[in-house]
């Protein structure tokens, strides 16, 4: 069995309802995606605000995420020009690992690879001065993960599974409503962020200890304007409806009438993160 840590987030496809432009939206996304790559999380969870048809911002923050998250030196030959990406110059770099590569590989070094045809044979493209020989199951057009086997040119890699020791980006997931989606999970760990939930320092010691012994944690969020009881609620359910999920105020005596999405997110995952390492 794996014992690999997962921590994912889960957010409303509503999640851009107060920005009303492409360049707004846009410079949310890398905030939340900024956010994200800080604390390590690999799961993007977008599930549906079914109060109305969110699709079409949906589309636009799995396109502009999976952006930021794809390497720079790969994106031209992985992602074609789409007129919701035009305002991506304005997103912060993430410089997670597998961002940032030399021209020049090391032998042993694992990299995040494009495939492609060069002469007739598969090379990948692994943001070196020249395309490497390839070893592995993959086609033309795909992204995987890669090992350098040899350092000398010519550069040979072979495929490899994503590692788990270290962080590797995230992947975006379309989710159903929130209580179904809350329903299907077999995670560890879920706690729902809610300003009606119970003060985080009253549940200090027991959820640094839940946080330790997890090895799958997703923390749920509401939208802009609507919080995680309304969300529920749109399937004729309620927070006590599920009370293995802890409901949490992350944010007590807040002196704002409202925190937003990007705030919610950077400031509960600042708090989980120190929870986590707390030794009792």
């Amino acid at each position: 069995m794996s014992t690999e840590r997962v921590l994912a987030i889960a957010l409303p496809d509503s999640l851009l309802i107060d920005e009303d432009n492409l360049r707004g939206k846009t410079v949310k996304i890398g905030q939340i995606a900024r956010a994200a790559s800080i604390f390590g999380v690999e799961r993007i969870y977008i599930y549906r605000d079914t109060r109305q048809d969110f699709e079409r911002d949906y589309l636009v923050a799995k396109e502009i995420l999976q952006y930021s998250e794809t390497p720079q030196y790969l994106r031209k030959r992985l992602i074609s020009r789409k007129s919701d990406l035009e305002n991506v110059g304005l997103l912060p770099p993430l410089r997670i690992p597998h961002h940032q590569v030399e021209p020049i590989p090391k032998q042993g070094e694992i990299r995040e690879a494009a495939l492609f045809f060069q002469s007739g044979e598969l090379v990948a493209d692994i943001g070196g001065r020249e395309a490497a020989l390839y070893s592995g199951r993959g086609q033309a057009g795909q992204r995987v993960t890669v090992k350098v086997d040899s350092a000398r040119s010519p550069v040979k890699v072979s495929e490899i599974k994503r590692p788990e020791e270290i962080f590797w980006g995230y992947e975006v997931r379309r989710a159903p409503s929130l209580a179904r989606f809350l329903r299907s999970l077999s995670f560890d760990l879920t706690i729902l962020t809610s300003r009606n939930g119970e003060p985080v320092a009253t549940k200090w010691a027991e959820l640094s200890s839940r946080l330790r012994m997890a090895n799958r944690t997703v923390v749920c969020f509401g939208a802009p304007d609507m919080g995680i009881d309304k969300m529920l609620q749109q399937d004729h359910n309620k927070v006590s409806d599920f009370p293995r999920a802890e409901c949490l105020n992350l944010f007590p005596d807040q002196q704002t009438a409202t925190v937003r999405l990007e705030e919610a997110l950077l400031g509960t995952l600042s708090i989980l993160n120190v929870l986590r390492r707390i030794l009792n």
